[in-house]
């Protein structure tokens, strides 16, 4: 019984330090909306790390990233990781209507930026080795940041929109950079798997396709196929280089 209670004590312990490595930080965006985030960087020492900055798709929060094990796998392979709650979700601020988020450019890139210069301001990050992860409007996002030189350097993007990536960049005329693009088949009737054969035309650099089994949309592409974890990992360790 007593090694039993000491075997739970340790567990215990253990969650409560991993918790305590994850922080929640705030920043502001150019047009005064309040983004909350959680931020880590990875346990192994080192003098400057390269991030990832993880966007979730409509209706979600930085939340869907805490459930998936692709979090704690990038900071095991040593990328800080930077999850926040675009405005309109989560604890972010609120401004607007909702519809209008998801091709205004003047709204969630902002949000973006902020997040981009949040992590340049702090010394400890390699500013030279930036990436997103973001899913649906994250995905969009994550486009926009790679055609409208916000800084990053390589990016994945599930369950993107041609036109709403456009619209986000206030741009007809797109050309994403160093972009690995997720779908599954049957996603929206099929039209997910056109949209990210479309953008990984569209792109310049560095790209990959990847067009799962299935119907699942975003992050939930992965939670149905681990291996795109694998594959993910995979992308950074090439183009983060």
């Amino acid at each position: 019984m007593k090694n039993n209670l000491i075997f739970l004590f340790i567990i215990i312990s253990t969650s409560f330090l991993n918790a305590q490595d994850i922080q929640e930080v705030s920043f502001t965006t150019d047009d005064n909306i309040n983004i909350h985030a959680v931020y880590q960087l990875p346990s192994a020492q080192n003098a400057s790390y390269p991030a990832i900055i993880l966007i979730h798709q409509g209706g979600s929060s930085h939340k869907e990233w805490l459930e998936l094990p692709l979090f704690k796998a990038l900071l095991k392979e040593g990328y800080a990781v930077l999850a926040y709650d675009v405005r309109m979700h989560g604890l972010s601020g609120k401004d607007g209507e909702f519809g209008d988020l998801f091709n205004n450019p003047k709204r969630a890139p902002l949000d973006l930026q902020a997040a981009i210069k949040f992590l340049k301001q702090d010394k400890r990050i390699d500013t030279n080795r930036i990436g997103i992860i973001g899913t649906s409007i994250g995905a969009n996002l994550a486009c926009v940041a790679s055609s409208n030189n916000y800084g990053i350097k390589s990016a994945v993007s599930l369950s993107a929109k041609t036109s709403a990536v456009q619209n986000l960049s206030g741009k007809e005329t797109i050309t994403p950079k160093n972009v690995f693009h997720i779908a599954s088949k049957d996603e929206q009737g099929g039209k997910r798997d056109a949209w990210a054969n479309e953008l990984f035309n569209m792109t310049a650099g560095e790209k990959k396709v990847e067009v799962a089994p299935g119907n699942k949309h975003g992050s939930y592409i992965i939670k149905e196929h681990p291996y795109l974890q694998d594959e993910i990992i995979k992308w950074f360790e090439k183009t983060l280089k």
